[in-house]
């Protein structure tokens, strides 16, 4: 029994590894497939006042006009920059995510893909080293 070589798991794990990422990524990928993604006008609601996304881009005008007319003030920069993150946000705050329809056989293949996926990948990665 002493001479029996000792069997080396790390091939093991490297299986399970990509295993746990071909599962993970599949699940995701039907998941991706089965979700819709719409976008809507987005109404920035400030004081009284309801700024259509449109709006946002008169101070991204300003802020360009100004710079080109005086390109060493800060203030226009700050204009700029302010404008263009107020512009990023406003599309993000406009889209709406939304599941499509789909048979429960679907939905527990997509989860349990995902799940099993993890659960390898979180095995191999957080295991114990002797």
């Amino acid at each position: 029994m002493e001479n029996e070589p000792k069997q080396h798991s790390s091939g093991n794990e490297l299986l399970q590894f990509f295993l746990g990422i071909i599962l993970l990524g599949a699940g995701l990928f039907m998941l991706s497939k089965r979700v819709m993604v719409h976008s809507r006008w987005y109404t920035w609601h400030i004081g009284g006042f309801n700024l259509s996304s449109g709006t946002i881009t008169i101070p991204l005008i300003i802020g360009i006009i100004g710079y080109f007319i005086n390109p060493k003030s800060m203030i226009f920069k700050i204009i700029i920059v302010l404008s263009v993150i107020f512009i990023v946000i406003s599309i993000i705050m406009s889209v709406s995510i939304n599941f499509v329809t789909t048979s429960m056989f679907d939905y527990i293949i997509i989860f349990g893909m995902a799940a099993a996926g993890s659960g390898l990948l979180l095995k191999t990665l957080f295991k114990k080293r002797k």
